[in-house]
């Protein structure tokens, strides 16, 4: 049964009319690994991949894309910040506006995700005198096992990442500052900043990954430092309603990202005051959205099957709370489904994006409007380097993708309601 006038096919204007959206169906940035193996660029079949998911008036939000040579973690994550990749990402942002879409482009520094082993990278080994992982706020090593690696993979192996000087801070403004002008290049509609996840940028802002004593450590107010200067300064680059920003605040017993813990001093209104402070004061930047990413995730056990997984079963809770501070377009992604989204847009969010179910089904807004089943995601296929399991899931005319090879679920008769924290 279609969703009779869902507020999920409403409009909204971002940026005070820099992007006119027809509907709040978000594509959200998936980690795909689909790159060129030496440029680290996209590949044409990534251009399909996108042009597949784009619709009028709908919003892309890229793959995670590196700011610079310091920043890679992943085998095949493209990057942003040579002439090559700019190039290569233009045919991306063409085939997408040709269908009336838009696209942001996701700006990634993994910091001490990033192992030293990557220095022999063909790219970044014949960047002579660039910086090089790994990098943090504090030479903290991940606990337990990596699989960034370069070129092994996955390996019981941990390295203590070198700990950033504070003179070396206003570079790594001027690397996110870089890649996100060649953003505008490649044709993106804006950028989308990521410090969230446990990557560099929440590296700063959690007190388990963040020993420093300088300027850029020890308050809340100091470590969001780094993030808000680099959020200025893409905002300053590339103008203003064409940055978003998206974080991940954490919860007490919340799964950590990374082994990147926080003591999560919560505050009377039930907020962690550290991303508390860095959403305040985000407020007075002229931001196009800022994206809360909710705590549902089951560790992995069940994400490969939707009728098991609890991640939808768990309650939503930042874009709840984070709601009463922030004041411009609010985003929320993580354990969706069609119901519970459309259940929530309009009340403590403004938007919605869509991880799993948009990655197996690349006509998804149109599947929701209309209470079509949808294909099931095969998570065995997230992170290899094919087109099998990227652009080969069908839509429902089956003018591409394999018809047939995925099978249908009706989301609809999923026993998952999850409820708002009030």
């Amino acid at each position: 049964m279609a969703m009779a006038r869902s507020p999920l096919f409403e409009p909204l204007m971002l940026g005070s009319g820099v992007v006119s959206l027809q509907h709040r169906v978000v594509l959200a940035p998936l980690t795909r690994l689909r790159a060129s193996e030496v440029e680290m660029a996209p590949q044409a079949m990534c251009a399909e991949f996108y042009e597949q998911r784009a619709s009028k008036g709908g919003l892309l939000i890229s793959e995670a894309t590196n700011i610079s040579t310091e920043s890679c973690a992943y085998h095949r994550a493209p990057g942003i910040w040579t002439d090559a990749q700019v190039l290569a990402w233009r045919q991306v942002t063409e085939k997408v506006h040709s269908k009336g879409g838009h696209i942001f482009c996701q700006l990634w520094h993994t910091g001490r995700v990033g192992h030293p082993s990557w220095q022999q990278h063909p790219l970044l080994k014949a960047s002579v005198g660039a910086p090089m992982p790994s990098v943090s706020a504090s030479a903290i090593a991940i606990r337990g096992k990596t699989w960034n690696v370069y070129p092994e993979g996955r390996k019981d192996l941990n390295a203590t990442p070198r700990a950033l000087e504070t003179c070396e801070l206003e570079r790594v403004v001027s690397d996110y500052r870089h890649a996100a002008r060649n953003a505008m290049r490649a044709g993106f509609d804006g950028v989308e900043v990521h410090g969230a996840h446990g990557y560099l940028l929440d590296q700063f802002l959690r007190t388990g990954t963040n020993k420093r004593t300088d300027g850029y450590g020890g308050t809340p107010e100091n470590r969001c430092r780094l993030l808000l200067e680099v959020v200025a300064a893409v905002s300053e680059e590339v103008g203003p309603g064409r940055v978003a920003v998206r974080l991940s605040p954490t919860q007490p017993g919340a799964f950590d990202f990374f082994g990147a813990s926080d003591e999560n001093q919560m505050d009377a209104d039930g907020c962690n005051v550290t991303y508390r402070y860095a959403i305040e004061r985000l407020n007075g930047l002229p931001l196009a959205y800022l994206l809360l990413t909710e705590p549902r995730w089951s560790g992995g056990r069940h994400d490969d099957d939707a009728e098991k997984d609890p991640g939808f079963n768990m309650p939503v809770t930042n874009s709840m709370t984070y709601r009463k501070i922030y004041k411009g377009v609010l985003m929320a992604a993580g354990g969706f489904l069609p119901s519970t989204a459309s259940e929530h847009v309009g009340n403590c969010f403004d938007l919605v994006a869509f991880g799993r179910w948009f990655l197996a089904n690349p006509d998804l807004p149109l599947r929701i409007q209309v209470g079509a089943p949808l294909n099931h995601y095969s998570r065995e296929r997230f992170y290899t380097h094919e087109e099998d399991g990227y652009v080969d899931y069908p839509d429902m005319t089956g003018s591409f993708g394999k018809a047939g090879k995925y099978s249908l679920i009706d989301v609809s008769l999923l026993k998952t309601k999850p409820k708002a924290r009030l």
